[in-house]
């Protein structure tokens, strides 16, 4: 059996080759996803890896009660002068106080050396720092003076001697470069800059307090020994780990930061996958139906239905193992491909590209997995074929059950409505049930697919019946033919574009809402923006608000909280300057009550919490200050202007809690008289040019440069749909490749009675694109309702206005229409090849 079942492919090899190659593309995202993610693994692993290099052990300060947004604790910083006491320890070869910083250089082109969103980074440069080597000039000595890394010379087009202007923790100063460096490893897109010892005191520990020590153990003492030394000379609560202890957290804590990126890749490998799927499972059923005469003469011959199940599934364990294998090398392909696609929002990638046993094994459970799987229910089938079979002339299974199928599809379909539509229109919308209803409509889709496909394909159809006449509605009849396999093949591709269309609407009411949020709230003539890029330094809102024609100046600062230990949005404001700048609506109390040292909470707070006006809140941890007592002095409606905070603070309180070093605004609003606001704006800029990531916007500027955010991150999407789209495209072309060979005595006949190639090509072009349009049309009607569920269900996140794209919707319609041509390219040219006499004779 296993001579019949190579044979079977060898017979069938175009056919199976258009199937492996949907194996390969679905097996190639996986296998790309995972080898990236190994190769960001190891950028990263190379960063802390050669930054432990210097550690042997770390002296850091005691744990505080509060922690970051990001969940870890807190720790009480140590005084500078510890590292003298430090030195001084037995088996103790180098101190080092730990500070750093944001340095920012200006480039050749004048503008901020930046690598996308990657960080730009400064320290203490340190003469016998091991994992600092200077290649070229002297080391900083003084102010005004850095050494730089080497890449970050490259990025900003300058060299060793050049002088520029830099930001150095909001400071702007002339600088010149004294030095080149390496690193020893890639810094995964960030940019270093050096500071000598005592500029980076004033700079970073101008109090006199550092986070940390890193110490170097003089020669011949362990990394155990040396901290058992330092821990006796440590202060209260102080502790040291060693370089072990040091790298297995710095590990953990990048691979939780960069965890995101692997999940998000890995979304769309099995969207892709999931596209594969219809694919092999629509193929090796036409292909069973195609063989039916054979499979019964194998019964006839006296082979068992076990060993016909064994030679159609080992016929799809082939299959899939060659296309699980070209599609770990394609894999390896697209994974430079995603790297690139990193590396565009400032992720620079330099691991390589490692192929790991769990990723070829990973690839060859999903090719193999995902095959068998689709044939299962076709092997089953064949099994099941009589060996009377092999003496009848009609091959084809007919395929039954499509008004069942149709009835059980639109009750799933009206459960997914049912679940969706209360849930998404709460106020508290419930997910959960949001995801169970999303997929109910998925599937009643797919499994009413075949019943819908007469009344859809009929009026997609038309155009071509009256173009082309007779010829369009043979082309109709035979998409009409077999609804199943219709309906299978365009399934496919209706997945990807449900997919395409909501994330369309969803961006699209994400752009309209902030353009209305903007116009409707905002009141500022200018705002002030760091596009995330850090933060402006409090001192500009001072020297802004004394320019002249400047009315009012609203400082908006992020103050890092925590209520009853959960992270909490708050901002720090001048209820005054914000009045005068947003549109803030008052349900409760007065918004004046910040200036009496009351906090000022979110009316989805108070719903979620049951807080009202006059309440205590439970213990907070403000900045690097716990166990804050604060009062309830107002309610305000939600505010997607000031980003939504749950709590706004008052400025006096944020200045006592959070560090001066972690002080800053994200956005100011700027109000002016309306006398000039031309020359209100130049005076602005000229203001904020020395900060170099500090932008001057308008309203409608402000909008557009949310929506360009929104924008990237669709772009990224469409692009990690699209393969999923050309699987389908694929699965089309599989389909008519062997809907022609099963149709060659038909497409004989009919150029026997005077069917021109001309007519022949565009009849299979029309059905193709009637299979093609078929599945866009139910794609975008889903993708329709899943879009505007998802706008209803985040109103009070700020996605207020729903917006349909209706163009993107009309180019994803035509697109379909042209993949509908492309993907019939191939089979037409292989109808139109055929001999007539032999097509008419053939089986």
């Amino acid at each position: 059996m296993l001579r019949v079942t190579v044979k079977g492919i060898f017979t069938h090899r175009l056919r199976f080759a258009l199937t492996a190659l949907a194996v390969c593309l679905g097996v190639a995202l996986v296998a790309g996803t995972l080898v990236l993610s190994g190769s960001i693994n190891r950028t990263f692993d190379g960063i802390v890896e050669q930054t432990a290099a210097g550690t042997d052990v770390q002296v850091r300060g005691a744990e505080l009660e509060t922690t970051t947004f990001e969940g870890t604790k807190q720790r009480e910083p140590l005084p500078l002068d510890l590292g003298e006491k430090l030195a001084q320890v037995d088996g103790v070869g180098r101190v080092a106080a730990d500070m750093n910083g944001t340095a920012i250089l200006v480039g050749e082109n004048g503008t901020a050396a930046r690598n996308g969103g990657a960080p730009n980074l400064g320290f203490a440069y340190y003469p016998d720092d091991p994992v600092v080597t200077l290649t070229d000039g002297r080391a900083p000595e003084r102010k005004g003076e850095v050494a730089v890394e080497n890449t970050t010379l490259e990025l900003a087009g300058l060299k060793v001697g050049d002088t520029t202007r830099a930001l150095i923790q909001n400071e702007p100063q002339d600088v010149t470069i004294t030095a080149g460096f390496d690193f020893g490893s890639g810094l995964a897109g960030a940019t270093l800059v050096l500071l000598d010892e005592q500029t980076a005191i004033e700079t970073w520990a101008p109090d006199g307090q550092v986070p940390s020590f890193t110490l170097g153990a003089a020669d011949g003492v362990s990394h155990e020994q040396l901290r058992e030394e330092v821990t006796a000379v440590l202060p209260a609560g102080a502790e040291a780990i060693t370089s072990d202890e040091f790298y297995e957290e710095q590990k953990d804590a990048v691979a939780a930061g960069i965890g995101f990126i692997t999940t998000f890749l890995l979304i769309f490998a099995a969207i892709a996958v999931f596209v594969g799927a219809f694919i092999i499972a629509n193929t090796f059923s036409m292909l069973v139906a195609q063989r039916t005469r054979e499979l019964a003469l194998l019964r006839a011959v006296g082979a068992s239905r076990g060993q016909v199940l064994r030679v159609v599934l080992g016929e799809a364990a082939i299959l899939g193992l060659v296309g699980s294998l070209l599609g770990l090398g394609l894999g390896i392909l697209l994974a430079a491909g995603l790297q690139a696609l990193v590396e565009s929002v400032g992720l620079e990638i330099t691991g390589g590209l490692p192929v790991t046993a769990n990723t070829v094994l990973a690839s060859l459970v999903v090719g193999l997995g995902v095959t068998l799987a689709s044939a299962v229910m076709p092997a089953v089938r064949a099994s099941r074929v009589p060996p009377m079979a092999a003496l009848r002339d009609d091959a084809q299974t007919p395929p039954g059950g499509v008004l069942r199928r149709g009835i059980i599809g639109l009750v799933l379909v009206v459960l997914g409505f049912a679940a969706v539509l209360p849930s998404s229109l709460a106020e508290d919308p419930n997910w959960p049930l949001i995801g169970l209803g999303a997929a109910l409509l998925l599937f009643g889709l797919l499994v009413a697919a075949p019943w819908l496909t007469r009344p859809v394909v009929r009026l997609v159809g038309a155009p071509y019946t009256r173009i082309y006449g007779t010829v369009g509605r043979l082309a109709r009849e035979n998409a009409l033919r077999n609804p199943r396999r219709t309906a299978t093949t365009a399934s496919a591709l209706m997945i990807g574009l449900a997919l395409m269309s909501s994330v369309g609407v969803f961006a699209s009411s994400a752009n309209a809402s902030v353009a209305e949020i903007v116009e409707n709230e905002l009141t500022a003539d200018y705002v002030l923006s760091t596009g995330g890029a850090g933060v402006i330094p409090t001192s500009v809102a001072d020297e802004v608000q004394e320019m002249p024609g400047v009315t009012s100046v609203a400082p908006i600062r992020s103050a890092p909280m925590r209520i009853d230990g959960q992270a909490a949005f708050a901002l720090a404001v001048d209820p005054r300057a914000i009045t005068e700048n947003v549109k803030v609506t008052v349900n409760d109390g007065t918004l004046d009550s910040i200036d009496s040292g009351d906090v000022v909470i979110s009316q989805s707070a108070a719903d979620d919490e049951g807080w009202k006006v006059g309440d205590q809140l439970p213990p907070a941890e403000i900045g690097a200050k716990g166990n804050q007592i604060l009062t309830v002095g107002g309610i305000i409606e939600d505010s997607q202007t000031l980003n939504n905070p749950r709590v706004m603070i008052p400025l006096d309180l944020y200045r006592e809690t959070v560090p001066p070093s972690q002080q800053g605004d994200f956005l100011l609003y700027v109000k002016s008289d309306g006398s000039n606001t031309d020359q209100l704006r130049t005076a602005l800029e000229d203001k904020v040019e020395p900060f170099l990531v500090v932008s001057v916007q308008d309203g409608q500027e402000f909008a557009d440069a949310q929506a360009a955010q929104i924008n990237q991150l669709l772009y990224m999407i469409y692009a990690l749909l699209a393969l999923s789209v050309l699987i389908a495209v694929l699965g089309i072309v599989n389909t008519l490749a062997l809907s022609v060979f099963e149709r060659t005595r038909e497409i004989g006949l009919l150029r026997a009675v005077g069917m021109s190639r001309r007519q022949l090509r565009r009849m299979i072009s029309a059905e193709s694109v009637s299979t093609a349009v078929f599945g866009a049309v139910l794609g975008m009607a889903l993708g329709l309702v899943l879009g505007l569920v998802l706008q209803r269900a985040l109103v009070s996140q700020g996605l207020e206005t729903l917006s349909i794209p209706w163009l993107t919707l009309v180019i994803v319609l035509v697109s379909s229409a042209i993949a509908g041509m492309v993907a019939a390219i191939m089979p037409a040219w292989r109808a139109v090849r055929l001999d007539v006499l032999r097509a008419i004779t053939a089986e």
